[in-house]
């Protein structure tokens, strides 16, 4: 058996949740996006007695990331991944580009069915993120 293998990547990002903060006489905008990232991997088998077969395997990996500005301007030292799903995966028999509409397909059905999680994330961040704004508001005190 011979085994060949070529790969992609693609990515999808959703809002889910922003929100205002006041810290230290700056405003923040938190905003929270989930971004589903998918990798697909077409393997095709080949045997010596048998016709080759083409198949799909995909895994689809879900986040929540945090992003945050002040004044408008990103502050990208407390922008980050705030959560991670359980991985999605599966194969399908056939080309990758012929089964991306199924897997684009699953992939939006598991988003929507974890956005009530991911929104509930978001939202308990804010305590997270307003320490995170003391830490630095403290080192840049510190500093000068």
């Amino acid at each position: 058996m011979i085994l060949t293998v070529a790969a992609a990547l693609s990515a999808l990002s959703t809002p889910v949740h922003s929100t205002e903060i006041a810290h230290a006489a700056n405003a923040y905008t938190a905003s929270y996006h989930a971004q589903s990232t998918v990798r697909t991997r077409q393997v095709e088998t080949r045997f010596v007695n048998r016709p080759s077969t083409q198949i799909c395997r995909w895994q689809a990996d879900l986040v929540v990331n945090r992003a945050v500005a002040a004044q408008g301007r990103p502050v990208a030292a407390i922008g980050k991944s705030i959560h991670r799903f359980e991985p999605l995966s599966g194969s399908y028999a056939g080309s990758c580009e012929a089964a991306r509409h199924h897997i684009d397909a699953e992939v939006a059905r598991y988003s929507r069915a974890r956005a009530g999680e991911a929104l509930a994330v978001a939202q308990q961040d804010r305590a997270v993120l307003v320490n995170e704004l003391d830490s630095l508001q403290a080192l840049s005190v510190k500093g000068g």
